[in-house]
């Protein structure tokens, strides 16, 4: 196996386990950093992807994709190509879902001035994200759900599920699905917000999805007393995208 491919399948190793390797934010950012430093693009774009159920505003973490924008700020189309302009999108998607305003000014700039039209479009998005990223992380940091000897992503995901926000917990869904988390209490309390949800006829749209979501999430986990609740939902649900995902993720 030659050097570069023993690189990737080191950091690929790393990034795997990271998910619940954290006791603490500063542990989660250090590992990140690394990863931003000096990873493989893919995993570096992985990573930046993961940032938006992150719950993470610090600057730390966020200055130094910052710096690598504002280093490249003015730049003709031609000089960002590639991998480069790869990073460097993801990096903008990034400061948006950091829901931090200290870099709303750098997302503008991208948005207003980059030669790149594909950078354009993702500043768009940034601009969009920041504004619920902000009120997300509130809600996060307000949240009261015990969450003691957990892993801060376990942590982080249980607080996102108890919000009544269904955006928050089709975040936090999301990220028990990629993620493949299984705590229990975790998983617990997705099961609370599904019930909660898959017979109510009232329910929108948005929050069919997130009821989706759910379902995926469940069943990913593999905890068999959930089974009944699933096929109940895929029996009983009056909303066909539910009863989709259930009978899909049904154990």
């Amino acid at each position: 196996m030659n050097k570069h491919k023993l690189s990737s399948l080191f950091f690929t190793l790393i990034f795997s386990i990271s998910a619940s390797a954290f006791s603490t934010d500063a542990e989660r950012i250090d590992s990140y950093l690394v990863t931003y430093k000096s990873a493989s693009i893919d995993n570096k774009v992985t990573m930046l992807e993961r940032l938006q159920w992150s719950g993470i505003s610090s600057p730390r973490l966020y200055d130094p994709m910052e710096k690598l924008l504002l280093e490249n700020a003015g730049s003709k189309s031609t000089e960002i190509v590639g991998d480069k302009r790869k990073l460097m999108a993801h990096s903008i998607r990034a400061l948006g879902f950091s829901g931090n305003v200290k870099y709303h000014e750098t997302i503008m700039l991208y948005e207003r001035d980059a030669a790149s039209g594909n950078l354009r479009r993702y500043a768009r998005k940034a601009l969009v994200d920041l504004d619920k990223f902000q009120s997300w992380n509130k809600l996060i940091e307000a949240s009261n759900v015990n969450t003691e000897d957990k892993p801060v992503e376990v942590a982080i995901y249980m607080k996102m599920m108890s919000s009544n926000d269904v955006f928050l917990q089709r975040q936090a869904a999301r990220a028990i699905f990629h993620e493949k988390q299984t705590d229990t209490d975790l998983i617990a309390l997705t099961a609370e917000k599904l019930k909660a949800a898959y017979l109510n006829t009232g329910i929108d749209k948005p929050a069919q999805d997130t009821a989706a979501w759910l379902c995926k999430a469940i069943g990913q986990s593999g905890i068999e007393e959930y089974a009944d609740l699933l096929r109940d939902a895929v029996a009983n649900s009056p909303h066909r995208k539910i009863q989709k995902y259930a009978k899909k993720y049904a154990i």
